[in-house]
């Protein structure tokens, strides 16, 4: 279900491809591609090449099977004279998301917004309160969320530009009520999980022009190999500029530095810059490309939310 999206603001070749870090603002031009759709976007896959596999069953730690599926975007980036395509990657999982200790699952409203609950403010369909008495702000009716639902749901409320139900006031310097908040949830998440991404398909042509800034980035493994990433947990309005003193954008920066936090910055690569190329070394002019599939033609592109980051609105 949704409601109240609007228009968005305006402001190589084979199995190589360039590596971008940077804010820059990407349109959506395919969901889970085929082999076909691939080719048409350049990348050189043999005609007997199996076709992408977005979905699998998994057991968890208790033996019990979960359904995993891979909802792959392939976007373009509109702000690089080259207009490179990229894909950028969410990880949806039938199980709901708990903490570690079994006693709160993820809660997520028809706003998009999350929270903390127990059993028993899930079963009595109460707001959560907090230690420090404050209330969860979420609105009822909510659900329990499933792992990768807030990403999905996140990305998608800011590339449809949905009207948030909450704005900050820099003149009350507190967050205020919109008058005509929008709403999207995911219908049947159980069909998502399964590979069949058409319900996410039918929102993304509703405004098929639209566009939203991404935070790319590089991951960095231990093995001396790095990744095509970038920062699933936010993003920026198409219409935002970069600041004219610093050339950054600041949303990106307190993006990046809430990801940071408590993360080692040897990991990670990221800049609240307009996009570029980037290399490994930023003394050297060569481009540095990489595999997009690893050795069992697997894509190696992620995003940067951990399944086991389960932070507590407390």
């Amino acid at each position: 279900m949704i409601e109240n999206a609007n228009a968005s603001k305006t402001p190589g070749e084979s199995f190589e491809v360039t590596r971008y870090v940077g804010v820059g603002s990407v349109n959506v031009v395919a969901i889970n591609p085929n082999n076909e759709k691939l080719r048409h976007y350049g990348w050189n896959i043999p005609e007997n090449a199996e076709e992408p596999v977005y979905s699998s069953i998994k057991t968890d730690d208790n033996g019990k099977p979960v359904k995993n599926a891979r909802v792959r975007f392939l976007v373009q980036v509109k702000d690089m004279e080259t207009k490179p395509i990229i894909p950028i990657d969410f990880w949806c999982r039938s199980d709901l998301r708990v903490n570690n200790a079994g006693d709160k699952c993820q809660i997520i409203d028809a706003y998009g917004r999350t929270a903390w609950a127990t059993k028993a403010e899930v079963t009595d369909k109460k707001i959560p309160v907090y230690d420090n008495g404050n209330q969860a702000n979420i609105s009822l009716p909510y659900k329990p969320c499933h792992r990768g639902e807030e990403e999905l749901v996140t990305f998608l409320m800011r590339y449809l530009n949905v009207t948030p139900k909450q704005v900050f006031d820099r003149l009350k310097g507190e967050w205020v009520n919109t008058k005509n908040p929008g709403r999207l949830t995911i219908d049947n998440w159980g069909a998502i999980c399964n590979g069949d991404i058409s319900e996410i398909a039918n929102y993304i042509s509703q405004f098929p022009d639209n566009c939203v800034k991404v935070v790319f980035g590089i991951r960095n493994t231990d093995d001396n190999k790095s990744y095509q990433t970038f920062l699933s947990t936010g993003y920026i309005s198409n219409g935002s500029v970069p600041n004219k003193e610093s050339g950054d954008y600041p949303g990106a920066s307190r993006l990046i530095t809430k990801f940071m936090t408590g993360r080692d910055e040897s990991t990670y690569t990221f800049s609240a810059s307009p996009i570029k190329e980037w290399t490994a070394n930023p003394t050297e002019v060569k481009e540095q490309t990489g595999t997009m599939f690893d050795d069992s033609g697997n894509f190696v592109a992620d995003s940067t939310k951990d399944d086991d980051d389960l932070p507590f609105a407390e």
